[in-house]
C-alpha cells in the first residue's frame, strides 16, 4: 500500500466519498453513517491541518490562502456535521442539510485534488511526501482510535 501524504489523503476522499453514497441512499443506519463520517472527517482534518497544511504553506507563499481556506472548509463542513448529527434523519430539513454537506466537502476535496495535492507531489521529494504521509497517518489513526474506529482505514 502506497503511504505518501498524497495517497493516503486521497484515498480518505474515497472512503468518504462511499458513505457519502450510503446516506444519500437512505439505506443503513443514518446516525451510524454520520458517527463515522465525523470521526473520519475530524481524523482526516486534524491529520492534514497539523502535518500536511503547514508543510504545503512552507512551499510557496502564494498557496498559504489555499491552505488557510482548505482548514476553514474543513470547520465548516464539522459544523454541518454536528448539525446533522443534532438532527432526527426523518426531520424535514435533514436531506437539505445532507445535500449542502456533501457538497461543501466534495468542493473541497476538488479543490485540494486539483490544487493543493498536485502542487504538494511537484514540489515535495519522495522521501518526504513519505514522511508526511507516516506523520499524517499516526494522527489520523490516533483520531479514529479516540473515536471508537480502532485501526480501520
Amino acid at each position: 500500500m502506497a503511504s505518501d501524504a498524497v495517497t493516503l489523503i486521497m484515498n480518505d476522499h474515497r472512503t468518504m466519498e462511499q458513505l457519502f453514497e450510503k446516506l444519500r441512499s437512505g439505506t443503513g443506519d443514518r446516525r451510524q453513517l454520520l458517527d463515522e463520517c465525523a470521526a473520519r472527517l475530524t481524523a482526516h482534518s486534524h491529520a492534514e491541518e497539523q502535518k500536511v497544511y503547514p508543510a504545503l504553506a512552507e512551499l510557496d507563499p502564494n498557496v498559504r490562502d489555499e491552505v488557510h481556506r482548505g482548514a476553514d472548509e474543513h470547520h465548516q463542513a464539522e459544523r454541518m456535521l454536528h448539525d446533522l448529527q443534532r438532527m432526527a434523519a426523518d426531520a424535514p430539513e435533514f436531506e437539505g442539510l445532507l445535500d449542502e454537506f456533501i457538497s461543501a466537502v466534495q468542493h473541497h476535496v476538488e479543490e485540494e485534488e486539483t490544487e493543493l495535492l498536485p502542487a504538494l507531489r511537484d514540489a515535495v521529494p519522495a522521501a518526504r511526501l513519505e514522511e508526511l504521509g507516516a506523520a499524517f497517518e499516526k494522527i489520523r489513526l490516533q483520531e479514529l482510535e479516540v473515536a471508537g474506529l480502532g485501526l480501520r482505514r
